[in-house]
């Protein structure tokens, strides 16, 4: 619990509407000392006119390849601000051309690695994915498992990036002679021996002439689940344990997975036991154009059960194809059929789907993939923490999450006891502007906003500013806010709160 930073400091602190939230309250009239001489000090910034950032660059964190040593080198780089995904784009572009000198070596030693496709880059939440070109199959597996570390200790140095996936032309790499090692997410790993990090990786590998479905597995996995009523599809990491390494034994651990994380996410229903409605073992075979093929068939009762788990078909196999194509190696297609009936087209909210010859593809789906934002709303007079689905490239947006806010629970939510936290008059024109100075967030709203706060009144007045707090704070990574009305700060609008000065964020405020 924080309290705002004033000169002279509160007079009293009260017990205000939500137990697990305080700041700084109004003192009644009748308890309040004779006016100070010493006037309450301004911000030192002025409120912002359109949505900007004060401060033009970012520091970032390079991890090069150093020549003949054992870790990697980092070197510091700063760059202009930009939208998360065009930051990590520049970010590999430049480690992989990084120039070589006395000290450092480049990844890809003579070879030059590039990004691959039309979208070489996907950040989702805290996980983020690059597809590299195919010269980097020209590395030999040490040397591309160390290059892997180093694009995953570069990125994860970026406070809103935690776990990477390296693909290669769409592919997952596998790390043995066979090719069937999963090298799974990655973390950073800034301080580590490469050789070291490349022996432990080796060691999981099937030992020559054993029977690898004996051989079991510990892995890192991105694994992508269907979100609520054909919405499109989300991520998440675990650290999965699969009994074996042969193609069917991976297949079903991450099926299973994908039903397990979704059980997690806020508001959403159980997906059924994936394993159990197929009519045979996932298959794996050989494409003639290179890469291989997963074939699911499932019963025809499948429709019927994803309905009532409120998904559907088409985002289910969005989910699989992701998964599969990104955690096992050389998958780069997966077929569908239900009964005997292959599918070749799917339909859904994100977008309609067709598959020549019933092969989905990874590339076919990224269009589907959400970004998730945590929003705050009420329910008995507390904050509860929702998961919302998002535009990926919108999840940090401080605009698009107060319009989040502002739209309010849904239809479902509702349902489940949560009511909205701001006033249903409100709209995105009350956002006059908003920019970043270093940690702290700038928001600028309207007369009409300041009114709706006060016409909200005393009761509700802390959940309304609580909620705006925990959801930027939270989404955006800014450790204080601060808010202007018109211009300028006003110091009580509806009761205890006050307005002016800046609030620090607490991850713990609003916890029930």
């Amino acid at each position: 619990m924080k309290r705002f930073q004033r000169k002279i400091g509160c007079l009293l602190a009260v017990l205000i509407l939500l137990p697990a939230l305080t700041g700084c309250t109004r003192v009644r009239e009748e308890e309040r000392e004779p006016a100070p001489a010493l006037s309450m000090p301004e911000v030192p910034w002025a409120a912002p006119d359109g949505d900007g950032v004060v401060g033009q660059e970012r520091i970032a964190m390079l991890y090069l390849n150093g020549s003949g040593s054992l870790q990697m080198i980092p070197r510091e780089i700063t760059l202009p601000v930009a939208e998360l995904h065009d930051l990590v784009k520049t970010l590999v572009t430049v480690l992989l051309n990084y120039p070589m000198d006395s000290d450092i070596t480049p990844w890809g030693g003579e070879r030059t690695i590039t990004l691959y496709g039309n979208q070489p880059v996907e950040v989702s939440g805290s996980i983020c994915t690059v597809n590299l070109g195919t010269a980097a199959l020209q590395l030999g597996s040490s040397e591309f498992y160390q290059m892997c570390v180093g694009l995953a200790t570069t990125l994860c140095s970026l406070d809103e990036i935690s776990f990477v996936n390296v693909l290669v032309a769409d592919q997952s790499v596998g790390l043995d002679v066979s090719g069937t090692l999963p090298m799974g997410s990655l973390t950073g790993h800034p301080d580590e021996n490469l050789p070291v990090l490349w022996e432990q990786m080796e060691a999981k590998r099937v030992p020559l002439g054993e029977d690898a479905s004996q051989i079991p597995l510990s892995a890192m996995a991105t694994l992508y689940y269907p979100l609520t009523d054909g919405q499109g599809i989300g991520c998440e990491n675990r650290i999965l344990n699969f009994g074996g390494q042969t193609p069917r034994q991976l297949a079903l651990e991450l099926l299973q997975a994908i039903g397990d994380v979704r059980k997690n996410q806020i508001g959403s229903a159980d997906l059924p036991d994936l394993a159990g409605v197929m009519s045979y073992d996932p298959l794996t075979s050989e494409l003639t154009e290179g890469g291989k093929l997963v074939t699911l068939s499932f019963r025809r009762e499948i429709d019927g059960l994803l309905e009532a788990w409120q998904t559907d078909l088409p985002s289910l196999a969005a989910a699989v194809t992701m998964t599969l194509t990104t955690f096992m190696p050389g998958v780069s297609a997966v077929s569908f059929r239900v009964e005997d009936t292959p599918l070749t087209e799917l339909s859904g909210a994100p977008g309609q789907v067709t598959a020549l010859g019933g092969l989905f593809r990874r590339s076919m789906f990224q269009s589907w993939l959400r970004g998730s934002a945590v929003v705050y709303f009420s329910r008995d007079g507390k904050l509860k923490a929702c998961q919302r689905p998002m535009n990926r490239q919108r999840t940090g947006t401080p605009r698009a999450l107060l319009t989040e806010l502002m739209n309010g629970p849904t239809a479902r939510e509702k349902a489940g006891g949560l009511e909205a936290s701001m006033p249903p008059e409100l709209r995105e024109d009350d956002i006059l502007g908003i920019a970043a100075a270093g940690d702290t967030l700038l928001i600028n709203l309207s007369e009409s906003f300041r009114s709706s706060i006060q016409a909200w009144g005393r009761d509700r007045e802390a959940a309304l500013c609580y909620s705006m707090i925990n959801t930027l704070g939270l989404n955006c990574r800014m450790s204080r806010i601060c808010f202007f009305f018109e211009g300028k700060q006003e110091e009580y609008i509806a009761g205890d709160i006050y307005w002016a000065g800046e609030f620090l964020y607490n991850p713990e405020l609003g916890k029930n």
